[in-house]
């Protein structure tokens, strides 16, 4: 009998195991804004071998700190225009009759904060603000998305694509982390004429990104990113992720890395709304007086809940657009989604067909809104 009881007890005590740690779901939305670290792991080609299986990992659990997207807003009847666009896929087809969407009336140019024709190229001026987040490496397909609109590039790492100066991008290169390898990797790649600004760590805020406390970050950037300030270099901040914890992370990163040159701020932002986004930007930099460069965004929501529809999309985008060349303290905006696997985002944020060629949201983007 005592036996029995205690094969029972075994049984029982591996089924609440099995419970507690079995696989998470497959779908990489289901686990919150927790999950937002797990996002695009590997840009290819500067992680390919690193990108993990998420349907093996434990779901994360949830987080008070964390805060919670704005509900699934309602879309507008005004919508961004995308007049025959032959080569969109399915998913991505822009509203039958539609025009660019206009800002807030509320919407006003901040007097402070540093120069917006700061670095090289077209920075700054109304139209030509958006940038490449690129993660095909040297596919061809990366002509598709030099428009006159579309002045830069980047693509997380210092492996610039070989056609990039040839079709009139301009570069700039990152220091990812602070792991040697990527470090060694930047030192031999930095020199006069790569490129004329330096991304900094890529979300240090984040688990699963380059993941280091503001001291580490400001002592590696002294280190490493500020004597490049004599090949001709300006820099731009780490980029934190909307995460709440970015904003203190930065402040204290500020603190630490006292004499630093930061010419920039670098951002990325994943939520729901183009309000949320403005009042997002705006908070950044009333604080740092700094001209932003919003190096990642996309409608997609970490913390549980809807997902913005195609409608939507549009809609935010179409606002964001306008914004960002109305904004002088705005200098570039590079959407996450020029690629063929978006890594745990919401696909219709989708800016690249599988034949290399921009969906129908791609060629509205990449164009400033003007089909």
């Amino acid at each position: 009998m005592a036996s029995k009881l205690l094969n029972l007890v075994a049984l029982s005590s591996l089924a609440i195991m099995a419970c507690t740690f079995g696989a998470a779901p497959t779908t990489a939305l289901s686990t919150g804004h927790l999950n937002h670290a797990n996002r695009h792991v590997a840009h290819a080609p500067i992680a390919a071998k690193k990108k993990r299986d998420q349907s093996k990992r434990c779901k994360a659990r949830p987080s008070t700190s964390l805060a919670s997207s704005t509900a699934a807003h309602t879309s507008s009847s005004v919508h961004a225009q995308a007049a025959a666009v032959t080569t969109s896929s399915s998913h991505s087809q822009a509203p039958a009759s539609t025009t660019k969407s206009s800002a807030p009336a509320t919407t006003s140019k901040a007097s402070s904060g540093g120069s917006s024709t700061i670095g090289t190229g077209q920075f700054g001026k109304a139209g030509s603000k958006i940038c490449a987040a690129w993660g095909n490496g040297n596919d061809p397909s990366l002509a598709n998305f030099k428009t006159d609109h579309v002045v830069a590039l980047y693509d997380w790492g210092v492996d610039k694509p070989s056609d990039a100066d040839k079709l009139g991008f301009m570069y700039m290169p990152m220091l990812w982390g602070g792991s040697q390898d990527k470090i060694n990797a930047f030192e031999a790649a930095i020199k006069p004429g790569l490129g004329s600004i330096i991304l900094g760590f890529n979300e240090p805020n984040e688990q699963g990104q380059s993941n280091m406390d503001p001291q580490t970050a400001a002592a590696l950037w002294k280190q490493h990113i500020e004597p490049k300030r004599s090949m001709g270099y300006k820099f731009c901040s780490p980029a934190m992720s909307s995460r709440p914890n970015g904003f203190q992370w930065m402040q204290e990163f500020m603190a630490a890395c006292d004499g630093c040159n930061v010419d920039m701020q670098c951002l990325h932002w994943y939520d729901i709304g183009f309000d949320t986004l403005q009042t997002y930007l705006t908070k950044y930099h009333d604080e740092f007086k700094l001209p932003i460069m919003l190096t990642e965004f996309a409608e997609q929501n970490f913390n549980g809940g809807a997902q913005a529809t195609m409608d939507e999309i549009w809609d935010f985008m179409g606002q964001a657009l306008k914004w960002f060349d109305e904004t002088d303290w705005i200098l570039a905006a590079c959407p996450f989604g020029i690629m063929h696997d978006l890594q745990g985002v919401n696909t219709l944020n989708l800016l690249q067909n599988s034949d290399g060629s921009p969906t129908a949201l791609g060629s509205f983007v990449i164009n400033d809104g003007n089909n």
